[in-house]
């Protein structure tokens, strides 16, 4: 089967989850034997910070472009309403990428093309007028790109073959804004085999430092409350420190204010997270939403028990409480009563670590490509069932 996948988001060098994903899927296809091109859309030259096989052709677009209004077209905007230049910016940059992107997508070379985000299928199937079926991933929680959609996008969306979401859940919330068909697939969850090395007293963190989605400060401030019963712990945050330079700023004053910086370290991104995993005896999550939590799912499947906010998708479903870790009402408050639960009490964190790793089982990447071939298959002979 001959492959195209196209992603709009940031590639080059950057260490987030749904980049890894893209990675992995093409390598994956690849090593399955069918022919891969991925597409990216980066300004910034070099390569993915995850490996691609030599078999997968891999091209940057979007190298040395400059996304944004030229002055005539800022002063244009400027007697638009804000709904009109929202439309208006999207339709400017879907202008500048579809002629970067049209080179490289040539109908007769490809059979299924899979979408990485919902801006990419509004510029395959408006712009580029592609008739090639499209399978549209969503790597996040749905009504965070839904319920803010432009009209333009959810035509394309509702014409592309089939929509992916990540978890069941996500199939009702995403019919209330498109009619489409639907399909779950969950993302791979590695299956580590040693789940017995957590000796260090340190609560890990793996995520870019962003205050909007992941909310590191939370933690934070968790920490500071119980700092003086648990001098001998540690916390640890591993992710890119450079995606919001002035919250991870915030995130050192406050270090700095409450005098941990004894206590808490940055790592910032690393290709060794499993080694990260393996030292830690606890994985705090504070993140507002999910698509799915691919560093929570991994720390899960290598024994971790972990701990995320009742009201955060994806980790609310991910997460059984008091079995595998525990879920929190918002605020600091209850972040800190459940660190000082699993803190206190080895057995309990060993418990629930296990039961984390047994969850991670149905997540096994065979079970998960072969879904992934299937539709791939499906969707190639028009034969995807009705959902």
């Amino acid at each position: 089967m001959r492959i195209l996948m196209v992603n709009l988001w940031k590639m080059i060098n950057s260490a987030g989850g749904a980049e890894k994903v893209f990675c992995e899927m093409a390598n994956m296809l690849s090593e399955r034997g069918h022919c891969v091109t991925s597409i990216a859309f980066d300004k910034n030259k070099g390569m993915p910070f995850y490996p691609v096989n030599e078999n997968v052709k891999f091209i940057n677009s979007g190298q040395g472009c400059k996304l944004g209004k030229n002055w005539w077209q800022k002063i244009r905007a400027s007697f638009y309403s804000k709904d009109e230049k929202e439309l208006y910016s999207e339709k400017i940059y879907d202008d500048i990428r579809s002629k970067r992107l049209a080179p490289f997508v040539n109908e007769k070379d490809f059979d299924v093309i899979i979408s990485y985000n919902p801006s990419a299928t509004r510029i395959l199937i408006n712009k580029l007028k592609v008739k090639t079926p499209i399978i549209t991933m969503f790597h996040v929680y749905p009504e965070t790109i839904l319920k803010n959609m432009s009209s333009l996008t959810k035509i394309a969306l509702e014409k592309c073959s089939v929509i992916q979401v990540l978890l069941p859940s996500y199939v009702n919330i995403t019919r209330k804004y498109i009619d489409n068909k639907i399909v779950v697939i969950p993302n791979i969850v590695p299956q580590y085999s040693n789940s017995e090395c957590h000796k260090e007293k340190s609560i890990v963190n793996v995520a870019r430092i962003d205050g909007q989605t992941k909310r590191q400060i939370l933690l934070i401030e968790a920490f500071n409350k119980i700092k003086t019963k648990y001098p001998d712990w540690k916390l640890e945050f591993w992710g890119d420190i450079d995606y919001d330079k002035k919250y991870y700023k915030k995130c050192q004053n406050m270090i700095s204010r409450h005098k941990l910086s004894e206590q808490v370290f940055f790592g910032g991104a690393t290709d060794n997270v499993l080694d990260v995993y393996n030292k830690a005896a606890i994985f705090a999550f504070p993140s507002a939403y999910e698509g799915f939590g691919l560093a929570l799912t991994e720390a899960m499947s290598a024994g971790l028990p972990v701990i995320g906010y009742k009201n955060c998708p994806a980790v609310n479903e991910l997460i059984k409480d008091g079995e595998n870790g525990y879920l929190c009402e918002d605020g600091v408050n209850a972040f800190a009563q459940a660190l000082d639960k699993l803190m206190s009490d080895e057995k309990l964190r060993k418990k629930m670590g296990k039961a984390a790793k047994e969850d991670m089982k149905q997540y096994d990447s065979e079970k998960i490509w072969d879904m992934w071939e299937k539709l791939i298959e499906q969707v190639a002979q028009g034969k995807l069932p009705n959902h």
